[in-house]
């Protein structure tokens, strides 16, 4: 009996050892995993099977056109510079996703006050959040990688099905340092909770900077579109080894490049690089990680007495009182935030592509009011949905009615300012005449004013920290009525362009959908 217990505990025995770095990876892979939702997962899944498909399809397609070619030597200087600009579009992804799995895989848990206070040295508990960090940077360039990586191999292309990958996880190393100094930098400047939007901004930018530069054709003016074409071309033949100014083969800025095709010593530099970058970083941000988890832990007196401590502290009532509530929790909301960044800068290329004449102009003020009503929802499921303490605003001076049009104001006011300055914006560059641009306004305000008043009638409650969540989804009825509602007025605004009768259908569309959402309206169960 007691031999049969040993036999049976041993193969147990055999796996990571508890609180180890294997053993902590081990735990933050899986709730990674557990962290994608069902949909996720599927997609996931069919993306796997679309990807063998693809391989095996591409196999049997390309096997006797690159029979013939040298496909495994090594690269032509022609082809480092658009490697190392592909390269630099991957990392940028990356570096996106590093910065913003950070903050979350180091701050946002609420485990780390169990970890720190656990036997467990500090420096094995960052070293496993950061390799989780350097997954999660790996995934969105995984979507490309990994498909051009088996293609490779399947072709009998080694060189590049090894050296690619190697690159790719060299690649997370560092962006996942990166991510780490900057998240760990901001919060000695700015605290975790200042840090938590500073991040969400960064990852933003970061991410939509890829967007702008795909679209630099549209900000550079002065030529057209086929001449942009070929000055785009000339620019990227002339980045190589020797040509246009830059630097031959042998220098460090293609060695990114040459490692990717497995190059035995850039391929070498490489590896150790990204390793002892990751290292480093690792030690040398042990002790700020953890005045960052303590800063977390400490009870909210503290910073409230070193608040008071600074300067009295000063009072506003009625309306006012409200919309700075709102406003101040809506700067602390990284994913509204970030959320916004991004729509606002999707609107960038549109409000300059729109002066070039053409169609384009007619999609001007069509754009401006469906991000700006589409942005006033966001606000307005934070403002009037996502109440942490509906109890406190039910006991407070002020009547229900009251508080309910100061949220819906605290939503309105903003997308309202930013539909002005864009409108302005076309009007002053002449995209829009003076008699669009007044039959825009109404849209504007309409647009926004109703989008609010829809989620006004139609509560969803939820937690703040919730409101973003994809299990936090509003009812299809109430999805439905927005986006007839949202449509018809961006339908109007175009038609608007050109005089079309046809809007008045469409702005019908949009005021029977608002008519019957005010119909199915209900009451806030809080």
């Amino acid at each position: 009996m007691r031999t049969e217990t040993v036999k049976a505990s041993s193969p147990r025995a055999r796996g990571s050892k508890p609180g180890s770095l294997p053993w902590l990876l081990k735990k933050q892979l899986l709730w990674q995993w557990q962290a994608l939702t069902g949909g996720q997962r599927m997609g996931l899944y069919t993306a796997l099977g679309v990807l063998i498909l693809g391989v095996v399809g591409g196999y049997f397609a390309l096997r006797s056109v690159l029979a013939d070619l040298p496909l495994n030597a090594p690269l032509p200087d022609v082809a480092l510079g658009p490697v190392l600009l592909a390269q630099a579009f991957l990392l940028t992804l990356m570096l996106s996703a590093a910065v913003r799995a950070s903050l979350v895989t180091l701050f946002t848990r609420g485990d780390l006050d169990l970890l720190l206070q656990s036997p467990l040295p500090p420096r094995v508990v960052l070293a496993s959040r950061a390799l989780g960090v350097s997954l999660s940077a790996a995934l969105p360039a995984g979507l490309l990688v990994v498909p051009l990586t088996l293609a490779l191999l399947v072709l009998g292309v080694w060189r590049g099905g090894v050296g690619l990958p190697l690159w790719w996880l060299s690649a997370s190393l560092l962006a996942s340092s990166a991510g780490l100094w900057l998240t760990l930098g901001l919060v000695r400047v700015l605290g975790v909770r200042r840090t938590r939007t500073a991040s969400a901004v960064l990852g933003a930018l970061f991410g939509a900077g890829i967007f702008l530069a795909t679209q630099w054709a549209n900000f550079s003016g002065g030529r057209g579109r086929g001449q942009q074409s070929n000055a785009v071309f000339e620019a990227l033949s002339s980045f190589a080894p020797g040509q246009g100014g830059w630097p031959g083969r042998e220098a460090w800025l293609w060695l990114p490049a040459r490692a990717a095709w497995l190059e035995p010593l850039p391929a070498l530099l490489l590896v150790l690089l990204s390793l002892a970058v990751f290292a480093v970083s690792v030690l040398a941000l042990t002790r700020q990680f953890v005045n960052g988890a303590q800063e977390i832990a400490a009870p909210e007196g503290r910073v409230r007495h070193s608040r008071t401590a600074s300067g009295k502290l000063r009072f506003v009532s009625g309306s006012r009182a409200t919309l700075l509530k709102e406003w101040r929790l809506i700067g602390r909301d990284p994913e509204l935030l970030s959320r916004t960044l991004l729509q606002l800068v999707y609107l960038l290329p549109l409000l300059f592509s729109v002066t070039r004449g053409g169609g384009l102009r007619a999609a001007g003020g069509t754009g401006v009011i469906l991000l700006t009503a589409s942005l006033t929802a966001a606000l307005a499921h934070l403002t009037l949905n996502a109440e942490d303490a509906p109890d406190l605003l039910i006991s407070a001076p002020r009547s229900p009615a009251a508080l309910r049009r100061d949220k819906w104001l605290a939503a309105v006011i903003p997308t309202v300012l930013i539909g002005l300055v864009a409108l302005t914006v076309l009007a002053l560059r002449g995209a829009l005449g003076t008699s669009h641009t007044l039959f825009l306004l109404p849209l504007l305000l309409l647009g926004t004013g109703g989008t609010a008043l829809m989620v006004l009638w139609q509560p969803l409650p939820v937690r703040r920290a919730d409101a973003f969540k994809r299990s936090q989804r509003a009812p299809l009825i109430n999805t439905v009525l927005t986006l007839l509602f949202q449509g018809g007025l961006s339908a109007t605004a175009f038609a608007a362009s050109s005089g079309a009768v046809w809007g008045l259908a469409t702005l019908a569309l949009a005021v029977i959908a608002l008519g019957v959402a005010y119909a199915m309206r209900r009451s806030d169960v809080r």
